[in-house]
C-alpha cells in the first residue's frame, strides 16, 4: 500500500510504503486502514473479484433472498430495484457470477420439488433475463475493443439467460461480442442449420467463438461447428462449454478447440 503525494517545488510525487498487505487474492477491505477505505478502493475490490468481507457476504445472501421472493411473486419492479442494489454492493460481474447462479439453481429446485411450475420458473427467468439485457446495455465500452466475439449454440439447444449473461461478462472486458444464441430448432433440416451458424460466424472474423451447450444430446452438433470452425478460423480461440461438455477432457477435443472452465471466470481470464 503506496501513498502518493505531489510535491509543488520539484514538480513530482513523492511516494511512501505505509504497509504491505500481501496477495490481492486473499486481501478483503478489513485489511485496508479505515482512513483509506475510499470510493475508489471499494470499487477495486469490486472489480477485482477479491475477497469480500463477512458483512458485505452476508448482505449479499439477504438481498439474494428478497429478490428470490420478489422473482416468485412476479414483481418486476422491485426485482430490479433488489438487482440494482446487489450490484451496487458487489459488482456487475460477481452479480452475473454469484447471484444469478445462486437464484437460478434455487429456481430450478423449487421446480423440481413440486414447490413451483414451469409457469412460475419461466416468470422468473424471462424478468432475470430483462435485468441482465438491461445491465448489459448500459455497459460502456470506452477506448480500443479486445477483440471480437461470437456467442452461439448448436441447433436444438436454446439458453438464451446464460448467452446473455457471458455477453455482459465479455463486453466488461471491452469486446464486442455477436450473440447469435438462440433457438436453432429447424426440424429435418439440421445440415442448414449448422451451416447457418457456421457461416455467419466466419463472416464475422472473430477474434474468440464461444459454443455454449447445455443438453448433452445437441453436444455432436456442437463438436460438428467448432471443427468446422476451426478449420476456417486458425486464428481464432475456439471455446466449447456448458453443462452438455460433463465429462469431457480437454484431450477429447481435437487441437484448436478449447474446453471451457466449468467456471467461467477463469475461462475468461486466459483471453
Amino acid at each position: 500500500m503506496v501513498e502518493s503525494k505531489w510535491d509543488s517545488e520539484k514538480k513530482t510525487s513523492k511516494q511512501k510504503v505505509l504497509e504491505y498487505l500481501g496477495s490481492v487474492e486473499n486481501l478483503t477491505i478489513d485489511n485496508i486502514p479505515k482512513d483509506y477505505r475510499t470510493g475508489s478502493i471499494r470499487k477495486f475490490f469490486i472489480k477485482n473479484q477479491t475477497k469480500l468481507n463477512e458483512e458485505v457476504v452476508e448482505k449479499q445472501k439477504n438481498l439474494e433472498m428478497i429478490l428470490t421472493r420478489c422473482l416468485l411473486t412476479g414483481d418486476e419492479d422491485m426485482s430490479t430495484q433488489k438487482s440494482d442494489e446487489l450490484i451496487k454492493l458487489i459488482g456487475l460481474q460477481r452479480f452475473y457470477v454469484e447471484s444469478i447462479t445462486n437464484i437460478m439453481t434455487e429456481t430450478g429446485k423449487r421446480w423440481y420439488d413440486g414447490e413451483i411450475g414451469i409457469a412460475e420458473e419461466h416468470m422468473i427467468t424471462n424478468i432475470i433475463r430483462k435485468i441482465v439485457e438491461i445491465n448489459n446495455h448500459q455497459i460502456e465500452v470506452k477506448g480500443l475493443i479486445e477483440g471480437v466475439a461470437v456467442i452461439c449454440n448448436p441447433e436444438g439447444d436454446d439458453h438464451t439467460l446464460s448467452n446473455l449473461v457471458l455477453e455482459g461478462l465479455l463486453k466488461i472486458r471491452k469486446y464486442k461480442v455477436v450473440n447469435i444464441g438462440g433457438n436453432w430448432y429447424m426440424g429435418e433440416k439440421t445440415k442448414a442449420t449448422n451451416k447457418a451458424i457456421i457461416d455467419f460466424s466466419v463472416e464475422s472474423r472473430p477474434d474468440i467463438v464461444f459454443i455454449s451447450v447445455t443438453i448433452a444430446r445437441y453436444l455432436f452438433n456442437a463438436k460438428l461447428i467448432a471443427k468446422e470452425l476451426s478449420k476456417a478460423l486458425p486464428d481464432t480461440k475456439i471455446f466449447l462449454g456448458g453443462l452438455g461438455t460433463q465429462g469431457i477432457i480437454e484431450g477429447e477435443l481435437q487441437e484448436g478447440i478449447h474446453l471451457a472452465n466449468k467456471d467461467t471466470l477463469s475461462t475468461l481470464n486466459t483471453l
